[in-house]
């Protein structure tokens, strides 16, 4: 595992409200770059709430309301003046179920591409296929990228969308439960690629496998009913826990 202290991402005494339902209480957490941090807790203890809140996708949602501050390299991305599509572009998401378009494969990674001003044929073709490469993709689609995404299996479809959000070069990839629905083989060929986008990324994943964020996170984070209940190295969290409700989650002693 790899140690590190700069961090990519801040959150500060984060709260927020759907409606009159407090869901996340003031949560402070320092994410590292180019590391892989892991969010654990038990369901509806807000990982994919925090998840969704770095890219202000709760944007979307009337009812939500933020307080605190996220800061991305030091400024924050929740001023209302803030471009939202290039905060996503720089805050990449990957979700539990495979969401690939009704589209060909090619056309599915250079979406985001093209989106962001892209139209070069030649220049097109060389970052979808960085980004298939990068994905552990290339070598199993190559010769079918005007084919149908939908048709490629679950893991691959998988593999697919995190290459749709790698393709523009974020800075943060967040990456929730993207092994949920996946067979080992290819929930062991994601774990090795974000082993590998690592190495680029500031990466944040929610995960329920506790063997999955010992495989995978450098830092892990146990959220509890909406708190942060603990923060430290993945070593720290699983081995030594501060909090007895985090060694009790840790242990397979909850509830």
């Amino acid at each position: 595992m790899k140690e590190t202290t700069q961090s990519k991402l801040e959150i500060r005494n984060l709260h927020l409200h759907f409606g009159k339902k407090e869901i996340l209480k003031g949560i402070s957490l320092h994410v590292p770059d180019k590391a892989i941090t892991a969010l654990i807790g038990p369901s509806g203890c807000g990982k994919s709430t925090l998840l969704r809140s770095l890219n202000r996708l709760h944007d979307l949602n009337p009812d939500a309301r933020l307080k605190g501050n996220i800061l991305l390299d030091g400024k924050s991305i929740l001023e209302k003046k803030k471009d939202v599509t290039d905060i996503r572009r720089r805050i990449g998401m990957v979700f539990q179920k495979p969401n690939p378009f009704p589209k060909t494969i090619f056309e599915n990674v250079a979406y985001g591409l093209k989106i962001n001003g892209l139209h070069h044929t030649e220049r097109l073709r060389e970052r979808v296929e960085h980004a298939l490469r990068e994905s552990f993709l290339w070598e199993e689609v190559h010769d079918q990228l005007d084919e149908p995404a939908l048709e490629l299996s679950g893991g691959q479809q998988q593999r697919l969308c995190i290459a749709r959000a790698i393709a523009v070069e974020p800075e943060v990839l967040l990456m929730d439960e993207p092994c949920s629905a996946l067979d080992p083989i290819s929930t062991d060929k994601i774990e090795h690629l974000m082993l590998r986008l690592r190495e680029r990324f500031c990466i944040v994943i929610v995960t329920h496998n506790m063997q999955q964020a010992q495989r995978v996170a450098d830092f892990t984070a146990f959220m509890y009913l909406g708190n942060l209940i603990e923060h430290g190295t993945t070593a720290e969290i699983f081995e030594n826990p501060q909090q007895e409700l985090t060694k009790n989650y840790v242990s397979g002693n909850f509830g």
